[in-house]
């Protein structure tokens, strides 16, 4: 009988979950990616220009922009896609931001991409009349707003947001750093040790972020997909592609640090190994989107009724 119950509770679950053949999960799940995408450039690019003015070499040139107005605007584009799709569907999006946050019975997908909107515009403006330190403000307010959004926080409330948050963080720095360690790279590729310098300050503080993603990840999954459905959800094979993605990026990453042993001729630019890692990092990025429109096997103990979703908890056993 427990096997059994067992059993009808897992098909429920998985009914209730949101089929990959969902019309607008593919394009609420991109217009997530290019948002996330957009916040690393924005925010890592800041950061890595902060990180790299401690470089106390022979500089090669003068350092890059930041691309901090490119990024806010890639990321006010996105949330103000995400809030038309929203808009024009409440009923699917609040099925795609199951499990729903707290205080937020239909996702609060809207509202959320209201409020990011809002902090990437002010953002861009801050960047624009330069000042990067109101802009790097702003942009960690995305990441709170991301947080509360986040499945951990529909599951656990508030330690789920603050697992959310320090996952997030430091996921979208170490792309958006690395790639400003590349642009700054490439333009003193002329002068070989201040190359490999800027990057080697960029590897020693990834080395930091990548642990406590790997961490702070792991913790997530727990909380969102018990261990038997891995293999078994649209969540799960989703979670384990990025996990692959993942370790692809780190081996580039150490490949990355055995090129700065090396003595690579003015001009070469950096190896190639970091600049697959960038590409890397963007997969991770866009799979991350999709995986905040899937629906995770672990919900909390009572799910409130959303338009457009019947209510699939199990109810009491006869007798019971």
């Amino acid at each position: 009988m427990g096997g059994k119950g067992v059993t009808v509770r897992r098909v429920k679950i998985a009914s209730a979950s949101v089929s990959l053949a969902t019309p607008g999960l593919w394009l609420t799940g991109a217009e997530r990616g290019v948002m996330l995408a957009g916040l690393a450039v924005a925010l890592g690019g800041l950061a890595g220009r902060g990180l790299s003015r401690q470089y106390k070499g022979e500089r090669g040139a003068a350092l890059p922009g930041p691309w901090a107005l490119r990024g806010a605007l890639a990321g006010l584009a996105a949330s103000a896609a995400l809030l038309v799709t929203a808009a024009a569907g409440p009923a699917l999006a609040a099925r795609l931001a199951s499990p729903a946050p707290p205080g937020l019975p239909d996702g609060g997908t809207a509202r959320i991409a209201a409020v990011e909107a809002v902090l990437f515009a002010l953002a861009a403006l801050a960047a624009r009349v330069r000042r990067p330190g109101w802009a790097a403000v702003l942009l960690c307010g995305v990441v709170a707003a991301e947080g509360v959004r986040s499945h951990p926080e529909g599951v656990i409330p508030v330690a789920g947001a603050l697992v959310s948050y320090c996952h997030l963080l430091p996921a979208v720095l170490w792309a958006g750093m690395l790639c400003y360690a590349l642009r700054a790279g490439l333009a003193w590729r002329d002068n070989p040790a201040a190359m490999q310098g800027i990057i080697r300050l960029y590897a020693t503080a990834a080395a930091w972020l990548f642990a406590i993603v790997l961490i702070t990840g792991v913790i997530s999954a727990l909380v969102l997909v018990p261990p038997g459905d891995l293999v078994h959800t649209g969540y799960g094979l989703f979670l384990l592609a990025k996990a692959a993605v993942v370790c692809v990026a780190a081996g580039l990453a150490y490949a990355g640090r055995r090129w700065m042993r090396s003595r690579p001729e003015p001009g070469a630019g950096p190896a190639r190994a970091i600049r697959l890692e960038v590409a890397a990092l963007a997969v991770v990025l866009m799979i991350t989107g999709i995986l905040t429109v899937l629906t995770p096997p672990n919900r909390p103990a009572s799910t409130p009724s959303v338009p457009g979703r019947a209510d699939t908890r199990p109810g009491p056993r006869p007798g019971g």
